[in-house]
């Protein structure tokens, strides 16, 4: 593959760390988007965790197309495993994260580059268009700009956009880190740490990554106790923004609240989950307790007072109430599938 030779100060090598799992039927489009890159420097770094399909051997037929390529095979592992794989291997100034099953837009990782160069910058965040609204969207045509660490920190937590792949990130800051191997939340982690590694980061409104809705994923799978761990990244960013202004850790106040609240609500709907109460009772608990202490800080907690009356009410009434509430939903949806208004 044509690359241009020219210094690294001109055009710096970017690594793109694709982790690859079962994507036999969204690879080749994954692939294809980063090796029609228009920024060409690039070390593209294949990581197959264990597939059970043909995906394995679809990359090694892309180091035939393309030497810019390189393919590992490991034991599965998971998402985070893979990416740390990469990340020990990865040669470039830059580096980037692309889930096998999305794609990327043919100038991002131009784009990206480009702004962080312009502005001495180590991270610089793009815009992202869900799958099924591609033939439909109207692009963001707002202005890209630059936020110092706390304006980044509240943006990330206004926005919930911890994802990975939506950023560049300069070799410095993600040398020596790794991903938390099984947890389900591992971005939250990674980009809470990365924020708080930076003076400053970048953000270009435009959507150019693509996030497939199409696949199914364990965090668009049907609610299970593995993703109850997922609580554990709550906590870790209110810890992590102890040392920020009273606005940002009021808003990690309340993105811990609705979180528990987000996952104590499914277990009513999936109740051979938690046959005992045990997780709904620990849940229950700690919301009140958070909802005291947002209280006595004087801290607004987002929860209204309907929804606060409902959380007190005993657990087989409670119940009753959310599975009424979801089938109420999963009519709606089936209505407008099926009348499509």
């Amino acid at each position: 593959m044509p690359t241009n030779q020219k210094s690294s100060s001109e055009y710096p090598l970017v690594s793109v760390i694709v982790p690859v799992y079962n994507v036999a039927n969204y690879l080749e489009r994954c692939i294809e988007s980063i090796i029609h890159q228009t920024h060409k420097n690039l070390d593209i770094i294949l990581v197959n965790d264990g597939s059970t399909d043909n995906s394995g051997s679809l990359c090694d037929t892309f180091t035939t197309k393309d030497d810019r390529i390189r393919v590992v095979h490991q034991k599965n592992g998971g998402l985070s495993a893979a990416r740390n794989t990469g990340m020990g291997i990865m040669k470039g100034d830059f580096v980037i994260f692309v889930d096998s099953d999305d794609w990327l837009k043919t100038k991002m990782i131009e784009k990206l580059l480009s702004f962080a160069l312009e502005h001495n910058l180590e991270l610089v965040e793009c815009g992202i268009l869900n799958s099924r609204d591609l033939n439909n969207h109207i692009n963001s045509t707002g202005n890209s700009f630059i936020e110092n660490q706390s304006e980044a920190m509240l943006r990330l937590l206004k926005t919930n956009n911890f994802s990975v792949w939506r950023r560049i990130y300069s070799k410095r800051i993600v040398e020596g880190r790794k991903f938390i191997p099984g947890k389900i939340s591992e971005d939250v982690f990674f980009t809470i740490d990365s924020i708080n590694l930076i003076e400053k980061q970048g953000f270009i409104p435009e959507k150019l990554y693509i996030y497939n809705t199409e696949n199914i994923s364990i965090t668009r799978s049907p609610y299970s106790l593995k993703k109850l761990d997922a609580k554990d990244a709550l906590y870790y960013i209110v810890e992590k923004t102890r040392g920020y202004g009273e606005d940002i850790k009021a808003l990690a106040d309340q993105y811990l609240l609705r979180g528990l609240i987000n996952h104590y609500n499914p277990l009513f709907t999936h109740a051979h989950l938690d046959p005992d109460l045990k997780h709904r009772k620990e849940l229950k608990n700690a919301i009140k307790q958070e909802m005291t202490k947002m209280r006595h800080l004087g801290i607004e907690s987002g929860v209204s007072k309907t929804e606060s009356f409902f959380l007190k009410l005993p657990f087989w009434l409670y119940g009753i109430i959310r599975r009424v509430n979801k089938k109420r939903i999963d009519v709606q949806l089936y209505l407008l599938k099926r009348f499509n208004v």
